[in-house]
């Protein structure tokens, strides 16, 4: 089963229940390279210790990034010696553009052709891949969020989010308080920088995430008080669901190390 950005979040708890039901796990990364072209003492030699080749390897590899993880759940099977029933998953991954973090990756041509030998889907990393930040990352970012430093910028293109907002905006002359309108095909962690933007811009809506796309209410500024007030939407809960949004597939990875399978 391939597993992207839009599926992630809805498989997540039963991804998780697999994992922990477990006796082990198998993994295989891909990476978009493997190693850059060191020079002197920084080349990979077979006479270096494990510890030396580690270290090679983890400051050769960092240039790169992940675009898939292939993973195996095995559980045995009641009463069967050495009998294991095993879930298999793809996971293709894309890092985290949240505010100021966009990071920067290259690819080595020998890597490409393995990944295209073996039939790679590059449109499901570079379009649907899911996000994930290391643990630097992940520490910036949640210092950026809960000292509100987090209204930055959209990973969105500038001129497509200001088609939302025009769009919206339009409606609004026409609305009266209370109807709906929806903004189709926008989902996950898109979904809620589209409100964030919404809500700052304008005073008189609220919004809401459906399966059908970003729902925005035409509201009275009192009730976009109230809503704010009172509504599990306030900042705080925003701030959480951002971050967990954000850190995508880094929070199934660190509950997997946990597990120790």
């Amino acid at each position: 089963m391939d597993v992207g950005a839009d599926q992630f979040e809805q498989s997540l708890p039963l991804l998780q229940e697999l994992v922990l039901g477990a006796d082990f796990v198998g993994l295989d990364i891909e990476f978009t390279g493997l190693r850059t072209n060191l020079s002197g003492s920084q080349q990979i030699s077979l006479f270096d210790l494990p510890s030396e080749w580690y270290l090679k390897t983890r400051r050769s590899v960092q240039q790169f990034t992940i675009c898939q993880i292939g993973l195996s759940v095995f559980s045995s099977v009641e009463g069967e010696s050495n009998k294991y029933i095993a879930h298999s998953c793809n996971f293709f991954l894309f890092p985290t553009t949240f505010g100021m973090l966009d990071s920067e990756f290259s690819f080595q041509a020998s890597s490409v052709q393995f990944l295209n030998q073996y039939g790679f889907d590059y449109n499901k990393f570079l379009k649907n891949g899911i996000p994930y930040m290391n643990e630097e990352q992940e520490k910036r970012i949640k210092h950026n969020v809960l000292n509100g430093n987090w209204r930055v910028r959209s990973s969105l293109d500038k001129d497509q989010m200001k088609l939302v907002i025009n769009e919206v905006t339009q409606w609004l002359n026409l609305a009266e308080e209370g109807d709906w309108m929806t903004l189709p095909g926008i989902a996950g962690f898109q979904a809620f920088e589209v409100q964030l933007v919404l809500r700052q811009a304008l005073p008189n809506i609220w919004t809401v995430l459906r399966d059908q796309g970003v729902m925005v209410k035409k509201v009275s500024r009192q009730h976009r008080w109230y809503l704010e007030e009172n509504s599990c939407d306030r900042e705080s809960c925003w701030k959480e669901k951002i971050l967990l949004s954000a850190r995508g597939f880094s929070v199934f990875f660190q509950m997997l190390v946990k597990a120790q399978k």
